[in-house]
């Protein structure tokens, strides 16, 4: 069974670096600049740009913005998403209308803040300096597209549309998309598996990766 990773907004592959020695057949691919994209058809079109570039059908680990192109992939191309693990993110990404002109007139500032944000208070010191240089590499413009991105985007009316295996995996100190977004899956999907990683934040993946790995070897396991 084959698994695509997709990383969040203002981010990269590396977002998984942590994850690279889960056992199974994985993509993990950078996700273009759609400069000709508006914010209000970003996450559809790299919906599409996912759904086509597949190397075949996947269990889709969608992160943050990334779990928004995951819902839109499962909405819209149904026969190209085995099952739906959805990390850190909602059925709708409201984003502060203060962190969008921060990163509009100020983005470094913005991404610091972002960054520190996406990790708990107790995360290791050289995991925030990492991370911060990751988020700052990140060009400008195309991070405050992604986080504008991310207003657009909501499927509340549409979850009972989603069919496929779904699984909800959540930071305990998740700042960036907290846990009442996520309870709205679970609201909506009473079946539906939902993890917390204790002692985490919007990075999980990176924070806590064994007790991470250990859930998706769990998710793996019910497939």
């Amino acid at each position: 069974m084959h698994w695509t990773f997709i990383h969040g907004a203002a981010s990269n592959h590396r977002t998984w670096s942590r994850q690279h020695r889960f056992p199974v057949d994985k993509w993990v691919p950078d996700l273009p600049t759609l400069t000709h994209s508006t914010p209000a058809h970003l996450i559809n079109d790299l919906a599409s740009w996912c759904a086509s570039s597949l190397p075949e059908p996947s269990v889709i680990v969608g992160h943050s913005m990334g779990g928004a192109i995951a819902q839109t992939m499962a909405l819209n191309y149904p026969n190209r998403v085995l099952a739906l693990v959805l990390v850190g993110t909602g059925p709708h990404l409201p984003v502060n209308s203060e962190l969008l002109d921060l990163l509009a007139n100020q983005p470094q500032a913005a991404l610091e803040k972002i960054t520190r944000w996406s990790l708990s208070r107790a995360a290791d010191p050289g995991l925030i300096k990492t991370s911060l240089e990751l988020a700052v590499s990140i060009p400008p413009a195309r991070a405050l597209q992604e986080f504008t991105a991310c207003q657009f985007f909501d499927v509340r009316h549409r979850l009972n549309d989603i069919k496929c295996p779904r699984f909800v995996i959540r930071g305990s100190d998740d700042k960036m998309t907290p846990e009442a977004l996520s309870n709205q899956f679970l609201a909506a999907w009473p079946d539906v598996p939902g993890f917390t990683i204790p002692d985490a934040g919007h990075l999980m993946m990176l924070e806590q990766p064994v007790l991470f790995n250990d859930v998706l070897d769990t998710i793996k396991s019910r497939l």
